[in-house]
């Protein structure tokens, strides 16, 4: 089941592949019934991990996807999801793209960091892949396995307590028959980037890294995988999306319209050509060609599949991630469709 958006995406992406709709679309704004509309804010930035995961954006912005609808994007480097937020808040950023976990918890609770909150998801990012996301030891651990580390209670380090490490380590133990309880989590002050440090340092048994770090921790440290995400109930698991405050999609309908079409060529080329990931993050990043040229990448939709993206909210729900509720949050709530993705 998709939301009407999805339909549109879908719609739009394959306009772009069968006609080459970039010929329809000015450089000031959105082509609709013909005439093209300016965009209500030509300028934006979006703040996002520099990570696999959002191969896609930084696709688009190498090959000028955004600029040939109109879009000047900035890219602003952040640690985490959740860091984007008092940005979006604020209004130093428009966009954020991130994790789903830390924006499915702001958007329940109604507020970040005391502030209100209200996001809206208006396009999927990044959907994990083997090797994409893992949990790591180092080469003399003394733990082979998933099991081995719950029946020790072993230190394992996480992102936070309450975001997508959670979600992941949590739903690996449950299929192996423990809880997340049977592991002490140990979060770094500075975010998932400190994590393969710690590992190499002693001060956690495991750590869940996704890449690129993972791929830079085992060319350093000769890190070793001891369990890859992506199997079981992970499978395919929905981790990215770009989020904006409702207030701003709703009042900028086309300049959404824009990224998002933009966003999509991105997503498509991503999808069938690594080599594009690794030039485009090797040019908007610091992660050298050694490293983007061997880590493993994520697959990047073209769409926002509602029953794909509940399985975020679900397992939030299952593993604890959502004390006092008394459900799983329902997704469509955050990605209902906007004024602007149903015209042209």
């Amino acid at each position: 089941m998709m939301t009407g958006r999805s339909l549109y995406l879908a719609g739009v992406v394959a306009g772009i592949v069968v006609t080459g709709a970039l010929a329809g679309c000015s450089s000031s704004g959105v082509t609709t019934a013909g005439a093209a509309r300016p965009l209500e804010a030509r300028v934006i930035t979006v703040d996002a991990v520099p990570a696999a995961e959002e191969g896609g954006l930084y696709v688009a912005q190498a090959q000028g996807f955004f600029a040939q609808f109109g879009l000047t994007v900035k890219i602003k480097s952040i640690t985490g999801a959740e860091n984007g937020i008092p940005d979006l808040q604020a209004g130093r950023a428009q966009l954020v793209a991130g994790n789903y976990v830390p924006f499915i918890m702001a958007q329940m609770a109604g507020s970040f960091d005391r502030k209100p909150v209200s996001l809206r998801i208006i396009a999927a990012g990044a959907q994990i892949q083997p090797g994409s996301e893992a949990l790591y030891v180092m080469p003399r651990s003394r733990f082979q396995t998933l099991a081995e580390l719950a029946r020790a209670h072993a230190r394992i380090g996480l992102d936070a307590g309450d975001d997508a490490g959670g979600v992941l380590v949590g739903a690996l133990l449950a299929q192996a028959g423990y809880q997340l309880g049977d592991i002490r989590q140990v979060i770094p002050a500075a975010g998932v980037t400190a994590l393969s440090g710690m590992l190499s340092s002693g001060l956690v048994d495991a750590a869940w890294l996704p890449q690129p770090i993972g791929e830079a921790a085992e060319q350093r440290y000769g890190a070793l995988p001891v369990a890859d995400f992506d199997q079981g109930s992970l499978q395919d698991f929905p981790f990215t999306g770009y989020v904006g405050s409702a207030q701003w999609v709703i009042t900028h309908p086309d300049t959404v319209a824009a990224f998002v079409r933009a966003l999509s060529e991105g997503q498509q080329l991503a999808d069938t050509d690594r080599a594009a990931v690794e030039s485009a993050m090797e040019q908007y990043t610091d992660i050298p060609p050694v490293i983007a040229d061997t880590m493993a990448i994520d697959s990047y939709p073209l769409e926002m599949d509602v029953p794909q993206l509940q399985r975020v909210a679900d397992s939030m729900y299952e593993f604890g991630l959502t004390p006092g509720a008394k459900a799983p949050y329902q997704m469509a709530g955050m990605i209902q469709p906007e004024p602007g993705l149903t015209g042209g």
